[in-house]
């Protein structure tokens, strides 16, 4: 637990008092428009109100301290506020790993394991440093995993009660989790069928629902007081995410297939290759644990004895699956979107690991394996943010009154403002995701090229999509081959990574250490799902013109 709280909680303040994440900034703005004079309406109803209310309130409180001056919350406090919470959930998530694994594996070693993985799984750290929503559903996810488990163990009244508030919660944060109803509906109809007293199985049941309902409208008000509005923003976020909305920035999701996406661009990157390869294994064996078990029972003998102990891993593998497939076949396939079944697959992990009782440096080997990713991974938070490297190298080496031709998308552009009176650098942000549909914008990039010294290239999130979609935006994908080729006369002079690069020098008898090959080892995550990169450790390119071409040249080179 401590790992999982230094990892969770290590700056918080990461690009501060800058904002990145657009969802995290919208959350933020809302909760400086909260006031009690407003009846605590936040204007923004894409998510529930909870987070909202639980960053105003902390930040109110922490305000109270006498030797706080500042008195009125502004946007760095409430994103720092909302990073608290999802940073203290995220470790909550790590800490309800183990519990379920315990009640999973026989041996508490086993569920040590679980945690540690859960620990250093690059996405669950990654969700706890952005003050989203995400590090929230995956802590009440799991929670009522938990107590889902427990009623099946026994159907008492206060598993039910935590049940409930826990989905009230999870419903108060965002009313897609919803689908977290499953774990507690299969381990109700089983204790009904499994038990005499019906009656009282149906009731707890309801009394479940009736305290999720009522803890929803508490901490999410104005999904009724706004109801119109709260109804037209989510039936719009679902036209979205179903791709019945076209808008400029689901283009990475064109012509993708789903569950094959997510299996590439997302979990290999947010889990790290050896939790996933190992975590895959894990869901597979513990499938065919699972049908084998059914398959020897008799169907009555398996009702009576359904989900104890081997039904737990039933209950998990369900849980996992459900949440999966209602989110892998919607036309966007974000990353947070995936985020609730995460911690999932450090169980599955363990599993596979179970069966390795007598290979027990083979299963170091894998634990070993499995935390290098998220010990590469977090090195983003123990160092200025790129952009901040990235704005300092321009302000030390291009001229100020340079030209620059920048990309439009990005919640803010490089580079970052800072106090100067004789520093000059504005960069112009090009819409490139309209020029094929726009005549004017070609004319005007043909004239910006001509004109410009630098260019700029923030993040691999229109290039890598318009390539990808070169038939569809041709002359897009046209500007970025030539771009890259150096056929547009210019060169890239300087290209800022998020992750060090570790080299390695084999020791080689005879030889100098000046001959021997200098082996590099660096993470490459630019291949995944774009806003696991964009927000937070995006790969910056700086080209400058080497070779000036005209108006005239640059049209030709299109054509």
């Amino acid at each position: 637990m401590t790992l999982a709280f230094f990892l969770r909680f290590i700056d918080l303040s990461w690009g501060l008092p800058y904002h990145f994440h657009p969802d995290e900034w919208n959350m933020a703005s809302a909760i400086t428009r909260l006031s009690w004079k407003n009846k605590l309406d936040p204007e923004f109803y894409a998510y529930g109100q909870l987070p909202l209310y639980l960053t105003y309130f902390s930040t109110k409180l922490y305000n109270l301290v006498p030797w706080i001056t500042l008195k009125e919350i502004d946007l760095p406090e409430a994103i720092f506020f909302l990073r608290f919470w999802s940073a203290l959930a995220g470790v909550g998530t790590v800490y309800l790993v183990y519990l379920i694994s315990k009640r999973l594996f026989s041996t508490r070693y086993l569920s040590l394991i679980a945690a540690l993985l859960a620990s250093f799984t690059p996405g669950l750290i990654q969700i706890s440093h952005f003050g989203t929503t995400e590090s929230l559903l995956s802590l009440f996810f799991l929670a009522i995993l938990y107590f889902s488990f427990k009623i099946l163990e026994k159907q008492k009244f206060i598993y039910f009660f935590w049940a409930g508030i826990i989905l009230g919660l999870a419903l108060g944060t965002k009313i897609s989790a919803l689908v977290f109803f499953f774990p507690l509906v299969v381990t109700s109809t089983i204790s009904f069928f499994r038990t005499k007293k019906k009656i009282k199985i149906f009731g707890l049941f309801l009394i479940a629902l009736i305290i999720s309902s009522c803890l929803t409208l508490l901490t999410s008000p104005y999904l009724i007081l706004k109801f119109q509005e709260s109804l037209r923003i989510i039936t719009y976020e679902a036209r979205v995410a179903q791709g019945l909305q076209s808008v400029f920035y689901t283009r990475q999701f064109f012509n993708t297939t789903p569950v094959l996406f997510q299996l590439q661009k997302i979990f290999p990157y947010a889990l790290g290759w050896p939790i996933f390869i190992i975590g895959i294994l894990g869901f597979v064996l513990m499938f065919f644990v699972i049908t084998k078990s059914l398959v020897k029972r008799e169907r009555k003998a398996f009702l009576n004895t359904y989900f104890l102990p081997a039904g737990r891993h039933g209950l998990i593998l369900t849980s996992f699956l459900v949440y999966f497939l209602s989110q892998a076949f919607l036309f966007t396939k974000w990353t947070r979107f995936m985020a609730p079944v995460f911690a999932f697959f450090p169980i599955f992990a363990a599993f596979f690991l179970s069966y390795l009782r007598n290979l027990r440096y083979l299963r170091y080997l894998f634990v070993f394996l499995a935390i290098l990713p998220g010990i590469i991974f977090s090195t983003i938070y123990f160092r200025p943010d790129i952009r901040f490297i990235a704005s300092e190298w321009i302000y030390n080496n291009i001229p100020s009154g340079s030209k620059v031709l920048s990309e439009t998308g990005n919640v803010i552009d490089i580079p970052l403002p800072r106090q100067s009176n004789t520093y000059n650098l504005s960069p112009v942000s090009f819409d490139f995701y309209h020029l094929d549909e726009n005549p004017e914008l070609f004319n005007q990039l043909l004239v910006y090229l001509e004109t410009s010294d630098y260019i700029f290239v923030l993040s691999r999130r229109i290039f890598s999509n318009h390539q990808r979609l070169a038939t569809q935006f041709p002359k897009t994908a046209k500007y970025y081959e030539l771009l890259f080729s150096g056929k547009l006369g210019f060169t890239e002079t300087k290209v800022f990574r998020p992750f060090p690069q570790f080299q390695i020098f084999p020791l080689t008898d005879g030889i100098p250490p000046t001959a021997v090959t200098n082996f590099k080892f660096q993470i490459n995550d630019e291949q995944s799902e774009e806003t696991f990169t964009v927000f937070d450790h995006p790969a910056i390119r700086i080209y400058e013109k080497s070779n000036p071409l005209t108006k005239k040249q640059y049209e030709e080179l299109f054509n």
